[in-house]
């Protein structure tokens, strides 16, 4: 696939965000790739994208998305909601307003949205 993966940061927040995109078949191999986690079944046959929050020694806790081919504009935005909340976590916001959680949710799709889908 091509654009498999990028990354990138949530102003305000700094929180990193990976976004890992493979073919379904190859998510669990890409993602262990990326992070350095091995997850036997990081994603379930009947996912089509998938928001994980890392917690990691080395680089801190960050937020992963996989993307499998399958995906479309519609699971973006419900992505880009656990991503949003998964932010949110990182970042110690505990009762975020809703107009905290919409400015992330919406940076988050149109940062993805605009790399793969444009």
């Amino acid at each position: 696939m091509e654009k498999e993966s990028f990354q990138f940061k949530v102003p305000i927040y700094g929180v990193l965000v990976k976004v890992i995109k493979d073919d379904a078949k190859d998510i669990a191999k890409s993602f262990e790739n990326s992070t350095g986690v091995y997850k036997q079944n990081v994603m379930s046959p009947m996912e089509f994208a998938k928001t994980i929050q890392i917690d990691s020694k080395t680089e801190g806790s960050y937020v992963v998305l996989l993307l499998t081919e399958y995906h479309n504009a519609s699971i973006l935005v419900h992505e880009a909601v656990h991503m949003a909340k998964a932010i949110m976590r990182v970042s110690g916001i505990k009762q975020p307003d809703e107009e905290t959680e919409a400015y992330i949710t919406q940076y988050c799709f149109n940062v993805v949205d605009t790399y793969y889908m444009r």
